[in-house]
């Protein structure tokens, strides 16, 4: 029997502007959807930066996307730092070291985070 994943009570609206605490101590990470190729994440950031001496390493590749405020993104192999706004996005392949330099103070940044594998055979992909 085949099952058709587009039936009724498998689809779900979200809405990424929804639901955001008034109060956020910390970035707020949510995964939006999990499958075993990709992580879709809503990342809440206001006016929050990764602490100097810290650095994401991933070991999956990652596109971003700020979709409300502005960020910028500082990377330890000493190329300047990105600053991005709504719109914009950037992708970052795995173990590209970054950390979020700034984030819009006194508003939220909202980011829209895509992670899958890598792929070292398509180098077309990887930034100049």
């Amino acid at each position: 029997m085949t099952i058709n994943k587009c039936q009724p009570g498998n689809l779900s609206i979200q809405d990424v502007f929804s639901d955001i605490p008034d109060n956020l101590p910390e970035e707020l990470f949510q995964t939006l959807i999990n499958t075993s190729d990709v992580r879709i994440e809503r990342i809440i950031s206001h006016g929050h930066q990764t602490p100097p001496d810290e650095w994401y390493d991933q070991n999956e590749d990652e596109w971003v996307m700020v979709i409300q405020g502005a960020a910028e993104l500082a990377f330890d192999d000493g190329r300047l730092p990105v600053r991005l706004r709504e719109g914009q996005s950037i992708y970052l392949p795995a173990h590209c070291r970054h950390r979020v330099s700034w984030t819009a103070p006194g508003a939220n940044t909202i980011w829209l985070a895509v992670f899958f594998p890598p792929d070292y055979n398509d180098l077309s992909i990887l930034p100049e």
